[in-house]
């Protein structure tokens, strides 16, 4: 695995309208989210933000070339985090684009098991899911 690459997961095969930038654990998720929409129509690319920095540049490149919305989904604060870092880049690069970053609002949290902890915050596939077909509307991108 080269230096601060990034892996494609799941590629869209049809419209390039959104992808799902995944970090760490939020990888399987955010794949479950992916097969979720694909069953309802919206074919979204899943990539795997292996390296937070240095970004992928190359990549990143090309997913702004290609979608016209970008969500990235963290299992940390989204204050400050990977989504909100990548947010100000894209900006500069792509204005067109929207990023919106998913995670932990930047809270005080009850003790809990994890996986509980993250389905309260919407980390989870339905959660994921939910929130990226939300966003497709927003945007008006229509399933594939």
């Amino acid at each position: 695995m080269p230096y601060g690459s990034w892996d494609v997961l799941r590629p869209s095969k049809g419209k390039k309208d959104c992808a799902i930038l995944a970090v760490g654990v939020m990888c399987q998720p955010a794949l479950a989210a992916a097969e979720a929409l694909a069953a309802e129509g919206l074919d979204v690319t899943v990539v795997n933000c292996r390296f937070l920095k240095p970004i992928d540049r190359a990549l990143l490149d090309a997913l702004v070339r290609e979608h016209r919305l970008l969500v990235t989904v963290e299992d940390g604060t989204v204050t400050n985090g990977f989504g909100a870092y990548l947010a100000g880049l894209v900006e500069t690069v792509a204005p067109e684009v929207r990023v919106v970053p998913l995670g932990a609002p930047d809270r005080t949290y009850e003790h809990a098991p994890r996986a509980q902890q993250l389905a309260e915050v919407g980390l989870t596939g339905p959660g994921i899911a939910a929130r990226v077909r939300a966003l497709a509307a927003e945007e008006s991108l229509t399933p594939s």
